[in-house]
């Protein structure tokens, strides 16, 4: 939410494998991004998912043509898993889809 109240972005989360793994994604106004706003909510998240709810681990998909969000989950110690070529349609052509992932042993020591 900015300043006044309106929303400006939102994580959602999918948890999958009877809780112990999740999936997020983001999203964030263009006039909001780079304020590091999105790299706050992510963290916030990740570490409530990994260190409070006690999941083993939590992965990413990030269009291959979207460098600030794929650098902004490596910052948080998210690594890249794989990249499926031109498996995803989107904004009027195929594109790559980036796979990223952290385990809670690794987000344990990133964030200490």
């Amino acid at each position: 939410m900015d300043l006044n109240g309106r929303l400006i972005g939102d994580v959602g989360v999918n948890r999958h494998d009877e809780g112990r793994q999740a999936e997020i994604g983001f999203t964030l106004a263009p006039r909001f991004q780079g304020g590091g706003y999105a790299s706050e909510a992510v963290r916030r998240v990740v570490g409530h998912l990994l260190a409070e709810e006690g999941l083993h681990r939590v992965h990413a998909s990030v269009d291959g043509r979207n460098d600030r969000s794929a650098r902004l989950l490596r910052r948080l110690g998210f690594r890249l898993e794989g990249r499926e070529i031109q498996s995803c349609w989107a904004k009027g052509e195929w594109t790559d889809d980036l796979r990223y992932a952290v385990l809670a042993s690794e987000w344990s020591r990133s964030s200490a």
